[in-house]
């Protein structure tokens, strides 16, 4: 049976060991490089935005398609975003591959410069960021209620809930699970931006992501309460 293009759940929501093999294994079999190096940027958004760690995911892969793969316009959209994945000598190998000399590469990555400093792996957050994430929300509170926040991270859980429209302007949310909603609102703004940019997400032949619903956006924010009612299972069910 024909493998399957991932869908937006699997590359939002599934952990990084299964979503790794599932982006191989469509790769083996349909060597649909682009479809991939698309994959990658989302997981490129998903690393930027959540404390999981899913830096360098499918690192082999994806430098295989840069540095062997047929060059494409692609290609020269999305290298720049994948710089962290090579080395000083194997980066000039792809930048030459793509670009006829250094002044067109500049030329046309000049725009996405700053955007792609965002998706670095040195920046992306990791669950060390709640701590900042408490000292924000917490600003304005009683040293008392600080302390009892500090005392009690771990059963803080952060969101980030954003929405989108369709091609035919239907709206659409994809919620971000253990989020540094510490990051600025441009900062978020970029990053969904990115999706739009991608033709890889579609529901009954409709694309998706087309436009950011930006004032629906938000940041949330959830206290867990254990209840001695709760079994082992649904405590852990709140948990994730």
């Amino acid at each position: 049976m024909a493998v399957k293009p991932l869908n937006e759940r699997q590359l939002f929501r599934m952990k990084r060991e299964n979503l790794e093999k599932r982006i191989n294994q469509y790769y083996a079999e349909t060597h649909d490089s682009e479809a991939v190096l698309e994959y990658g940027m989302a997981v490129l958004v998903r690393n930027a935005i959540v404390m999981e760690d899913y830096s360098f995911i499918c690192k082999d892969l994806i430098r295989e398609i840069f540095l062997i793969g047929e060059p494409s316009k692609k290609m020269q959209d999305y290298c720049l975003y994948f710089y962290d994945y090579f080395d000083y000598s194997d980066w000039e190998v792809v930048r030459k591959r793509l670009f006829k000399h250094k002044a067109e590469f500049s030329e046309l990555t000049r725009p996405i410069r700053a955007l792609t400093k965002l998706v670095r792996a040195a920046a992306a957050p990791t669950f060390d960021t709640v701590d900042d994430i408490l000292t924000m929300i917490t600003k304005n509170d009683t040293e008392e209620r600080k302390a009892n926040a500090f005392a009690n991270k771990d059963r803080y859980t952060f969101l980030y809930k954003s929405f989108f429209e369709d091609a035919n302007g239907k709206k659409h949310n994809l919620t971000f699970r253990h989020a540094d909603i510490s990051k600025s609102d441009e900062e978020f703004y970029s990053l969904l931006e990115i999706l739009t940019k991608l033709t890889i997400f579609e529901k009954d032949g409709t694309r998706r992501f087309t436009e950011i619903v930006w004032d629906d956006c938000q940041k949330v924010t959830k206290f867990l309460i254990y209840s001695s009612k709760l079994d082992d299972k649904e405590k852990s069910a709140l948990a994730e």
